[in-house]
């Protein structure tokens, strides 16, 4: 029995671990708001994250390898007034901001990724989960 419960316990962290630890770390109702608000899937950005170079610039709480120094950290951004400074924080402001950066402000650092809108999303919806 013992045994078990500790095999439960163990598939729970991993899973847990595999999805960036997503669902640990909003309540119900913030995860909730992340995945509506964006129409995203926070499961899949952690791959997008790493293959558009996100990782390289910022840190971002459970993506492997982003501890980069030019960019803000990302976590918390849900708490944020405003997206590169210029943009009132809202799921389609972001969503337009991590496409194409330059396009609304040409001074950022922030490349533009012409990533799609469905991969915008996604790592919106992350972003926005995290506390």
């Amino acid at each position: 029995m013992r045994r078990a419960s500790f095999t439960a316990a163990l598939v729970i962290v991993v899973a847990a671990a595999a999805y960036g630890g997503y669902w640990l770390w909003r309540s119900a109702e913030g995860r909730t708001w992340a995945l509506t608000s964006t129409a995203g899937a926070p499961t899949r950005a952690i791959p997008l994250f790493i293959a558009n170079g996100c990782a390289g610039c910022h840190q971002i709480t459970g993506v492997p390898g982003a501890r980069g120094k030019t960019g803000p950290p990302l976590s918390g951004i849900s708490e944020r007034q405003y997206i590169g400074g210029v943009l009132t924080n809202t799921p389609d402001n972001l969503i337009s901001w991590i496409r194409a950066a330059r396009a609304i402000n040409p001074q950022t650092a922030m490349p533009t990724t012409n990533v799609s809108e469905q991969d915008a999303r996604d790592m919106a919806a992350y972003l926005y989960a995290l506390n």
